[in-house]
């Protein structure tokens, strides 16, 4: 499926107990590119079209916090170091 030229598909699946799922999954490279995240999902096909609008429309944004969150990261990691952590 394509929705603004980014690809995404739907799936079905039974849950753990025994429930029928669907859904729609996106991992396309072009939309997330600069971005922590790999995937998102959506219920129904109208909130996919909304959430890869939120992606494509607000992108400047949404790379710009990821700025501040990698910026935030090396910080507390130049700080605090990852002992303890795992």
């Amino acid at each position: 499926m394509n929705y603004r030229n980014t690809d995404y598909s739907y799936h079905e699946w039974i849950t753990f107990d025994g429930n029928k799922a669907t859904g729609y999954h996106c991992e396309d490279k072009k939309i997330l590119e600069g971005l922590n995240t790999i995937s998102f999902g959506a219920k129904t096909r109208a909130e996919m079209h909304s959430k890869i609008d939120d992606y494509l429309d607000n992108k400047a944004k949404k790379l710009e916090q990821q700025a501040q969150y990698n910026k935030a990261e090396a910080e507390y990691y130049e700080k605090y170091g990852t002992v303890g952590e795992f």
